[in-house]
């Protein structure tokens, strides 16, 4: 899905939430019920208290929470002044009713996201994913520090 066609789904300026720096957007560990397209600015990913990655615009994350009900694998906050659109369940579902796209964009990104986590786990790895996978990794989380944008998961 085009980063352009993102911004148009989600940057109407009374759908954007804003962080300052350091703010916490949501904790690894607690539930979850709203995916957030990062519109402007950069967020960090954190396992336990280990930053191992960030996202930059225009990134979706904490999609997880609009599909299954676990709790966030990752705390995410941000690293300087954002804005992002918050994606909660009933609105998953009427976008992905009026844009069948972005769900089959948001399939492709998470099983972009699984194949190079098994990568990794299995050692083979550290290879990262193809270019287009890197605009779209990581399930609830982030890009490592030594990765391209979006190259990890959490």
């Amino acid at each position: 899905m085009d980063q352009n066609l993102l911004l148009e789904i989600f940057k109407s300026p009374e759908l954007l939430v804003s962080f300052k720096p350091g703010q916490t957007i949501f904790r690894e560990g607690e539930e979850g019920d709203t995916m957030y397209v990062l519109v402007e600015g950069v967020v960090e990913v954190l396992v336990g208290f280990k930053v191992v990655g960030a996202f930059e615009p225009v990134e979706i994350f904490g999609e997880m929470s609009v599909i299954d009900a676990g709790p966030r694998s990752a705390t995410v906050r941000a690293k300087g002044y954002c804005k992002l659109a918050p994606v909660n369940q009933k609105r998953f579902l009427f976008l992905i009713q009026q844009k069948p796209q972005l769900a089959l964009h948001i399939m492709k990104m998470l099983v972009e996201r699984i194949r190079w986590m098994n990568s990794v786990a299995s050692g083979k790895g550290g290879g990262l994913p193809s270019d287009e996978a890197q605009a779209n990794a990581l399930p609830d989380g982030g890009t490592p520090a030594s990765a391209p944008q979006g190259a990890t998961a959490a």
